[in-house]
Protein backbone atom coordinates (compact mmCIF):
# COMPACT_ATOMS: atom_id res chain seq x y z
CA UNK A 1 0.00 0.00 0.00
CA UNK A 2 2.97 2.31 0.61
CA UNK A 3 3.66 3.98 -2.90
CA UNK A 4 6.86 5.92 -3.70
CA UNK A 5 7.75 8.72 -2.16
CA UNK A 6 8.45 12.43 -3.65
CA UNK A 7 12.05 12.71 -2.85
CA UNK A 8 12.32 8.91 -5.11
CA UNK A 9 10.42 10.51 -8.04
CA UNK A 10 12.85 12.93 -8.31
CA UNK A 11 15.59 11.04 -8.08
CA UNK A 12 14.55 8.56 -10.97
CA UNK A 13 13.50 11.48 -12.83
CA UNK A 14 17.28 12.86 -12.76
CA UNK A 15 18.92 9.52 -13.32
CA UNK A 16 16.27 8.98 -16.22
CA UNK A 17 16.89 12.74 -17.99
CA UNK A 18 20.96 12.05 -17.54
CA UNK A 19 20.84 9.10 -19.39
CA UNK A 20 18.35 10.20 -22.13
CA UNK A 21 20.97 13.17 -22.13
CA UNK A 22 23.86 11.37 -22.32
CA UNK A 23 22.21 9.04 -24.95
CA UNK A 24 21.12 12.43 -27.25
CA UNK A 25 25.23 13.67 -27.31
CA UNK A 26 25.94 9.95 -28.56
CA UNK A 27 23.37 10.42 -31.14
CA UNK A 28 24.45 13.98 -32.36
CA UNK A 29 27.85 13.28 -32.61
CA UNK A 30 27.25 10.47 -34.26
CA UNK A 31 24.73 11.74 -36.56
CA UNK A 32 28.03 14.62 -37.52
CA UNK A 33 30.63 12.26 -37.88
CA UNK A 34 28.15 10.45 -40.30
CA UNK A 35 28.19 13.56 -42.40
CA UNK A 36 31.34 14.81 -41.75
CA UNK A 37 32.65 11.30 -43.40
CA UNK A 38 30.12 11.36 -46.27
CA UNK A 39 31.28 14.38 -47.25
CA UNK A 40 34.75 13.56 -47.23
CA UNK A 41 33.76 10.71 -49.38
CA UNK A 42 32.03 12.93 -51.64
CA UNK A 43 35.32 14.92 -51.83
CA UNK A 44 37.26 11.69 -52.76
CA UNK A 45 35.01 10.89 -55.37
CA UNK A 46 35.30 14.21 -57.01
CA UNK A 47 38.64 13.97 -56.67
CA UNK A 48 39.28 11.12 -58.42
CA UNK A 49 36.67 12.38 -61.04
CA UNK A 50 39.11 15.37 -61.57
CA UNK A 51 42.68 13.25 -61.61
CA UNK A 52 41.35 10.57 -64.11
CA UNK A 53 41.30 13.32 -66.94
CA UNK A 54 44.66 15.18 -65.76
CA UNK A 55 46.85 14.57 -68.82
CA UNK A 56 44.35 13.06 -70.59
CA UNK A 57 43.74 14.05 -74.45
CA UNK A 58 46.07 17.24 -73.86
CA UNK A 59 49.26 17.46 -72.39
CA UNK A 60 50.46 18.35 -69.03
CA UNK A 61 51.75 21.62 -68.24
CA UNK A 62 53.07 22.65 -64.90
CA UNK A 63 51.43 25.46 -63.22
CA UNK A 64 48.17 26.19 -60.81
CA UNK A 65 44.32 26.29 -61.77
CA UNK A 66 41.04 26.06 -59.85
CA UNK A 67 37.05 25.72 -60.11
CA UNK A 68 33.94 24.65 -59.00
CA UNK A 69 32.57 21.15 -59.12
CA UNK A 70 29.10 22.00 -57.95
CA UNK A 71 27.72 24.69 -55.43
CA UNK A 72 29.44 22.48 -52.14
CA UNK A 73 32.68 21.45 -53.36
CA UNK A 74 35.74 23.65 -55.16
CA UNK A 75 39.17 22.63 -56.50
CA UNK A 76 42.68 23.78 -56.27
CA UNK A 77 45.11 21.83 -58.92
CA UNK A 78 48.75 22.14 -58.67
CA UNK A 79 51.27 20.35 -61.18
CA UNK A 80 54.70 20.60 -60.94
CA UNK A 81 57.07 19.08 -63.56
CA UNK A 82 59.97 16.81 -61.78
CA UNK A 83 63.23 15.31 -62.21
CA UNK A 84 63.20 11.91 -62.14
CA UNK A 85 67.02 11.35 -62.08
CA UNK A 86 66.33 13.43 -58.61
CA UNK A 87 64.19 10.99 -57.26
CA UNK A 88 65.85 8.33 -54.86
CA UNK A 89 64.17 5.10 -54.30
CA UNK A 90 64.25 4.31 -50.42
CA UNK A 91 66.41 2.61 -48.78
CA UNK A 92 65.87 -1.51 -49.45
CA UNK A 93 66.12 -3.39 -46.27
CA UNK A 94 68.08 -7.26 -47.37
CA UNK A 95 67.72 -10.18 -45.14
CA UNK A 96 71.00 -11.25 -44.49
CA UNK A 97 71.91 -15.28 -43.89
CA UNK A 98 72.59 -16.15 -40.46
CA UNK A 99 73.79 -13.77 -37.97
CA UNK A 100 75.10 -11.04 -40.03
CA UNK A 101 74.68 -7.48 -38.08
CA UNK A 102 73.61 -4.49 -39.86
CA UNK A 103 77.25 -3.09 -39.90
CA UNK A 104 78.39 -5.76 -41.92
CA UNK A 105 75.48 -5.45 -44.11
CA UNK A 106 76.20 -2.15 -44.79
CA UNK A 107 79.95 -2.42 -45.64
CA UNK A 108 78.14 -4.86 -47.96
CA UNK A 109 75.11 -3.51 -49.72
CA UNK A 110 73.37 -5.27 -52.60
CA UNK A 111 72.14 -3.19 -55.52
CA UNK A 112 68.47 -2.69 -55.63
CA UNK A 113 66.33 -3.86 -58.31
CA UNK A 114 65.79 -0.27 -58.87
CA UNK A 115 68.72 0.81 -59.75
CA UNK A 116 70.09 -2.63 -61.76
CA UNK A 117 71.69 -1.84 -64.77
CA UNK A 118 71.89 1.78 -64.40
CA UNK A 119 75.37 2.62 -62.58
CA UNK A 120 73.29 3.58 -59.24
CA UNK A 121 71.02 5.74 -61.32
CA UNK A 122 69.22 6.91 -64.30
CA UNK A 123 70.99 8.71 -67.14
CA UNK A 124 68.53 9.65 -69.07
CA UNK A 125 64.98 10.83 -68.60
CA UNK A 126 62.79 8.30 -71.46
CA UNK A 127 59.77 10.46 -70.24
CA UNK A 128 58.19 13.41 -68.45
CA UNK A 129 57.24 13.32 -64.52
CA UNK A 130 54.54 15.57 -62.61
CA UNK A 131 53.53 15.58 -59.42
CA UNK A 132 50.06 16.20 -59.50
CA UNK A 133 48.45 18.17 -56.04
CA UNK A 134 44.41 18.51 -55.75
CA UNK A 135 42.95 20.29 -52.78
CA UNK A 136 39.39 19.83 -52.51
CA UNK A 137 37.70 22.42 -50.08
CA UNK A 138 34.12 22.68 -49.19
CA UNK A 139 32.10 23.78 -45.98
CA UNK A 140 33.50 27.36 -44.54
CA UNK A 141 29.74 29.17 -44.72
CA UNK A 142 28.86 31.43 -41.40
CA UNK A 143 32.57 32.28 -40.61
CA UNK A 144 33.74 29.08 -40.52
CA UNK A 145 36.71 27.51 -41.98
CA UNK A 146 36.07 25.04 -45.19
CA UNK A 147 37.35 21.90 -44.13
CA UNK A 148 40.03 20.42 -46.89
CA UNK A 149 41.46 17.11 -48.47
CA UNK A 150 44.57 16.91 -50.66
CA UNK A 151 45.42 14.28 -52.52
CA UNK A 152 48.75 13.92 -54.46
CA UNK A 153 49.50 10.96 -57.37
CA UNK A 154 52.59 11.25 -59.88
CA UNK A 155 52.05 11.04 -63.97
CA UNK A 156 54.24 10.03 -66.29
CA UNK A 157 53.98 11.61 -69.74
CA UNK A 158 55.93 10.28 -73.06
CA UNK A 159 58.16 13.46 -74.33
CA UNK A 160 56.93 15.66 -77.01
CA UNK A 161 58.90 14.49 -80.07
CA UNK A 162 58.78 18.48 -81.26
CA UNK A 163 61.35 19.86 -78.37
CA UNK A 164 64.12 18.00 -79.74
CA UNK A 165 64.78 15.58 -76.64
CA UNK A 166 67.60 13.06 -77.49
CA UNK A 167 65.93 9.96 -78.04
CA UNK A 168 62.57 10.88 -79.15
CA UNK A 169 63.00 11.09 -82.90
CA UNK A 170 61.08 8.83 -84.96
CA UNK A 171 58.07 8.48 -81.94
CA UNK A 172 54.77 10.29 -82.35
CA UNK A 173 53.15 11.92 -79.56
CA UNK A 174 51.74 8.38 -78.62
CA UNK A 175 54.77 7.00 -77.80
CA UNK A 176 54.70 4.68 -80.94
CA UNK A 177 56.87 4.77 -83.47
CA UNK A 178 56.25 6.38 -86.75
CA UNK A 179 55.18 4.86 -89.60
CA UNK A 180 55.69 5.16 -93.44
CA UNK A 181 52.63 6.97 -94.41
CA UNK A 182 51.26 8.25 -91.15
CA UNK A 183 50.94 7.58 -87.54
CA UNK A 184 48.93 5.07 -85.51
Amino acid sequence: MRGFSLIEMVAAFLVFAIGIGVLMQVLAGSMRNTRQSSNYTMAALWAQSKLDVVGVGEPMEAGRSSGRFDDTYSWELDIQQVDPTAIEPPPQQTLNAGNQSAAAAQQNPRTSVANAGLGGGMQASPFDLYQVDLTVYWGGGFGKRPRTATFSTLRAQNPDPNNGMPGAAGFNQGGLPNRPGGTR
